[in-house]
């Protein structure tokens, strides 16, 4: 090793010493005179899960989202109606018929979607729900009396029971008009 060499090699090894003696904690680790007096007290750790899950939900449980607040709008019809968007609302009601671990499975029980002043009965459909309960797809059918079906997907702030802001989409068919519909809801389980 030549001069030069070996004077970079004191240097970065002066330069390590002067960092690990110059913070408290790693001087306090390294004196032979440290000892269970002098040593600060350990400090809490955080916690490693700062999101709280929501609770799990187990097969049989009833979800029900109600929507307090929404719109509806036409987006494709074979007739040109004359008022083409106004106020929605509706409440799905979903029973869990399997809980894995990447989410649940669900069927659409009961519901109804009111849109363009008619009021849509859900006849039957199913569902899936991510395991954080933060995300929701779907699709259904309504009653024989309105010919016609959905797809929906739902999405919560955090999570559809702990959120205040959570809202669900439609893509609905009913007597031949085409309505895109979103909702601002709440949901509880049972």
């Amino acid at each position: 090793m030549n001069a030069k060499t070996t004077a970079v090699f004191g240097a970065v090894a002066l330069a390590a010493l002067a960092l690990i003696f110059a913070y408290p904690a790693f001087a306090a680790m390294s004196s032979p005179a440290a000892t269970a007096a002098n040593t600060p007290a350990p400090t809490a750790q955080p916690s490693t899960n700062l999101v709280q899950l929501p609770q799990a939900l187990k097969v049989g449980q009833t979800v029900t989202i109600t929507s307090s607040n929404g719109l509806w709008r036409v987006i494709n019809s074979s007739s040109s109606p004359e008022v083409s968007s106004g106020v929605a609302s509706g409440t799905i009601t979903l029973t869990v018929t399997g809980a894995y671990k990447h989410g649940y499975a669900l069927s659409i029980t009961s519901g109804s979607l009111s849109i363009n002043g008619s009021t849509y009965a859900i006849a039957s459909g199913s569902s899936e729900m991510g395991p954080r309960q933060a995300r929701l797809v779907g699709q259904g059918t309504f009653a024989s009396a309105t010919p016609g079906s959905f797809i929906m997907g739902g999405a919560a702030h955090a999570d559809f029971f702990g959120s205040t802001f959570n809202t669900l989409r439609f893509d609905a068919q009913a007597n031949g008009v085409e309505y895109g519909v979103a909702l601002l809801v709440n949901a509880s389980q049972s």
